[in-house]
């Protein structure tokens, strides 16, 4: 290394050990100050097996004021203390929505929905939201059906204590099948209300409801104190915990020195860096880590020892709780019929609606310095010949180890060993891998010149190669290599509900849709009045209209009405 590369190897370092102790001073000073409360409102309270179940998850302080502190959340569906469905939600500005696909296998039975953020984990599972659901499954018959006089109402009346006092109307109070409607809302405070609306059908008296003004009743100051373990607020994306094993022994080692890096495979340059503390233990902070794709994890280590990282989950772990025995009376299987019904012909005939994910966008902005599309040149069998002919800037370089790449330096002076490659994102140590890879699979060469600094490691630039699928066809990677199936943050999912018109109204293609309208990401922004449209199916019966919001100041709002659809 020069002069230069130390100096900057120094001011690195010291600029990390500063930001090492003001991460330890601001979470001290969070531990003692703040706590996070969350509340999880949901388009009904019974489900039956194979629906979708949407929902919306608010963060608030102590006082149920509207807090963007943490941007991720958990939900869970939870049978006794065995997780059956896990989602994590984005949060912007104190609330965030999602849904859950519920398995269709699922038996019949009561589940407790629990939410938390990371940094809950520190009070333990006394600080989680939780709130009880009912599943039915129709399909399986040996499930018995009787009544069961414990089982507790759902109430339509709202607590008055902590409640704003909002008049919610509707246009009509009875309506034809596919016909339009409309909520009207007045008397919101003038403060920000952010608001989740929903019209579904009238279940009967199979749930044990959870209200949001239940909820604020029940928040009081903390007592609990901070476990021994301390979870760091994820107030910018998700952290990702991982633990260092030693190759040689199978288990957790600490090695300040080795690289420890973590990426998802695609087209993007979606790179993080971790250090390992003395008990081996890794934490990756990550941003824009959305929908289901693969994690990989690679150890470069200087002494040439070999390791892996194993990911953890992020997920707290429950214990036992008796939840009611659940019973329905026999007169609703005629209900519970058509429900299952409705479910059956919505998945036939709407499965691509009900589907619909909006398009996400890249969330790497690291362009290339230079970008070789290989189709756009006479194509070569051998990578070698490839760097020769057209690949600027960048080598094949014969070494003692075997080849490696090289590239141009920063002030394109001369040519550095020191860099760091990438195959469809996935970091390769061992150069001969792509040295003598087969260049008709790959699409793309991209060289990043420059200095990048990960996890205290500097490389002088980066090269990059992605096939054409983006799939690593054809390699296989060393034993510091991980690969995980991971499930970052939910993408956004479109609610169906069609809009007729004199046209639309005449298709002879059903809707049977028993959640007419979810609406949760609406905001007042001081409005006292809002009109809110929806549409009705081709089922009839009574259908509850719920609205539920937490203010900027705190203030909840609360409100139900039933409609008949005729």
């Amino acid at each position: 290394m020069n002069n230069r590369t130390n100096r900057i190897m120094k001011t690195y370092k010291i600029l990390l050990a500063l930001l090492i102790v003001c991460i330890g001073q601001m979470g001290a000073y969070v531990n003692a100050q703040l706590r996070e409360r969350v509340y999880l409102q949901t388009d009904k309270q019974l489900y039956l097996a194979g629906e979708l179940l949407w929902m919306k998850l608010y963060t608030t302080d102590m006082e149920g004021q509207l807090m963007s502190f943490s941007k991720i959340g958990y939900v869970e569906l939870i049978h006794d203390s065995i997780p059956e469905v896990q989602v994590k939600l984005d949060i912007r500005d104190g609330s965030g929505s999602g849904w859950m696909e519920l398995p269709a296998m699922l038996p019949s039975g009561y589940y407790r929905m629990i939410a938390y953020t990371r940094f809950m984990r520190n009070e333990g599972e006394n600080a989680f939201f939780e709130k009880t659901i009912c599943i039915v499954n129709p399909f399986n018959q040996n499930e018995p059906l009787y009544a069961d006089e414990s089982t507790v109402s759902f109430s339509l009346q709202p607590s008055e204590r902590n409640v704003q006092a909002v008049d919610l109307s509707t246009d009509k109070q009875s309506y034809l099948k596919r016909n339009k409607g409309e909520i009207r809302l007045k008397g919101l405070p003038a403060e920000n209300i952010s608001l989740g609306i929903s019209i579904a059908g009238t279940d009967p008296a199979l749930v044990i409801n959870t209200t949001i003004s239940d909820w604020k009743k029940q928040l009081s100051p903390a007592r609990e104190t901070f476990t021994a373990e301390r979870f760091l607020p994820e107030y910018e994306g998700a952290i990702i915990d991982g633990v260092l094993i030693d190759l040689a022994t199978g288990n957790p080692a600490g090695n300040p020195q080795a690289l420890n890096l973590l990426s998802f495979p695609g087209k993007e340059v979606q790179l993080f860096a971790g250090q390992a503390d003395e008990n081996g233990r890794i934490t990756f902070y990550t941003q824009c880590v959305t929908g289901k794709q693969e994690l990989v994890t690679t150890v470069i280590d200087p002494a040439a020892k070999k390791y892996r990282v194993d990911i953890q989950s992020p997920y707290a772990v429950h214990t036992s709780t008796e939840i009611p025995r659940f019973k329905p009376d026999s007169t609703w299987i005629a209900y519970l019929g058509r429900r299952n019904l409705a479910v059956q012909v919505t998945h036939a005939y709407t499965a691509d609606s009900l589907s619909s994910i909006k398009e996400t966008v890249p969330c790497s902005y690291l362009r290339p310095y230079n970008q070789f599309m290989l189709d756009d040149y006479t194509r070569f069998p051998n990578m070698e010949e490839v760097f020769i002919e057209f690949i600027m800037f960048a080598r094949i370089r014969r070494t003692n180890e075997g080849r490696r790449f090289s590239m141009m330096t920063e002030g394109m002076v001369n040519y550095t060993n020191n860099i760091l490659a990438l195959f469809d994102n996935v970091p390769v140590t061992d150069h001969e891998l792509l040295a003598g890879y087969n260049p008709l699979l790959i699409k793309t060469i991209d060289l990043h010149i420059g200095r990048y600094i990960f996890g205290g490691h500097l490389f002088d630039g980066m090269i990059s190669f992605y096939s054409y699928n983006n799939d690593y066809p054809g390699i296989t990677f060393g034993e510091g290599t991980q690969f995980y199936d991971y499930e970052g943050t939910q993408l956004y999912r479109y609610f169906y509900s069609p809009g007729y018109d004199a046209t639309s109204v005449l298709s002879r293609l059903p809707d049977f849709r028993h959640t007419l309208l979810w609406e949760p990401s609406l905001q007042s922004n001081g409005q006292t009045e809002l009109v809110i449209p929806f549409t009705t199916s081709d089922l009839s019966g009574s259908y509850t209209i719920t609205v539920e919001g937490i203010g900027t100041n705190g203030t909840i709002v609360h409100a139900n009405q039933v409609i008949e659809v005729e």
